[in-house]
């Protein structure tokens, strides 16, 4: 997405009417208002600044980085700044540069916006130049960043750079992990070494869940019931024949006491075998 920096940038937009004090205020990263980041291009002075108000167009990013560097490559400077729960929707970002007599170039800037955390690409950058505060000076630039988050969910839409699977549903957001399903039973694989797929919508013979613990055959998965007495764990709850009462005190059917086991002929039915 294309961003938009004014503030008459070409000339720094320095308000020659800075006084000392807020120029020392701003040194020590306090301004008119709070800022969430700071740039220092030089750590041992501060005698000029310039304040970013970064202001994003259509979304709420969940992290800002902000660079700076002399033309010459001198000064360089970035910060991250994670967005503030209490921030309201909409509202800006804001960076202070603090500068020096020590960077005689023009400034060149780059601010990024990320849909949740710096961790992932932005879904958009702008890069400019700025031209250099004169000393004792305070510049300030507006720097617009779009990008479209139509459901308010977090997530960008695909078609802004984002992860939104779905921009107009709230409760569908990034993409989430797939998992084989190789016997179409609705339930995924367990296994540790299946191998997955992160997309907004499964691929054939994928779901959504990683719940079944024999992939190989239909009849085991968590929805099926306990059904047949085989000896083997059905309903993936980790227990065998658990709705036959295997191993109960049963009646022989000539007198005596015997145990329920499973009739071999009919996986269906229980026998009292002694």
């Amino acid at each position: 997405m294309m961003a938009v920096a004014s503030g008459c940038l070409g000339i720094g937009c320095t308000v020659p009417e800075t006084d000392q004090f807020t120029l020392e205020r701003l040194c020590e990263g306090q301004g008119s208002q709070a800022f969430e980041g700071v740039l220092r291009a030089d750590p041992s002075t501060c005698d000029r600044g310039l304040e970013l108000i970064v202001q994003p167009m259509g979304f709420n990013p969940g992290c800002i980085r902000a660079a700076l560097w002399a033309k010459d490559g001198t000064g360089a400077a970035s910060t991250v700044v994670p967005r503030n729960p209490n921030m309201s929707h909409g509202a800006a970002f804001h960076v202070v540069a603090l500068l020096s007599d020590a960077l005689r170039d023009e400034l060149r800037l780059e601010v990024d916006a990320f849909e949740q955390t710096c961790d992932a690409a932005p879904v958009t950058s702008h890069a400019f130049t700025v031209g250099h505060p004169e000393k004792g000076q305070i510049a300030q630039s507006l720097i617009e960043l779009p990008a479209l988050d139509a459901d308010g969910d977090g997530f960008i839409s695909k078609g802004t750079g984002g992860t939104d699977c779905n921009d107009s549903d709230w409760s569908i957001k990034d993409k989430i992990l797939w998992y084989p399903d190789m016997d179409g039973d609705g339930y995924g694989s367990n296994s540790n070494t299946a191998p997955v797929v992160r997309a907004c919508s499964g691929p054939s013979q994928y779901a959504n869940n990683n719940r079944d613990c024999n992939d190989n055959d239909s009849l085991i998965s968590p929805g099926q019931a306990e059904l047949r007495c085989d000896g083997r764990d059905d309903n993936c709850d980790n227990r065998v024949d658990e709705a036959f009462n295997i191993g109960a005190t049963c009646v022989l059917p000539k007198g005596g006491r015997g145990v329920i086991t499973c009739d071999p002929a009919n996986p269906s039915r229980i026998t009292c075998t002694g």
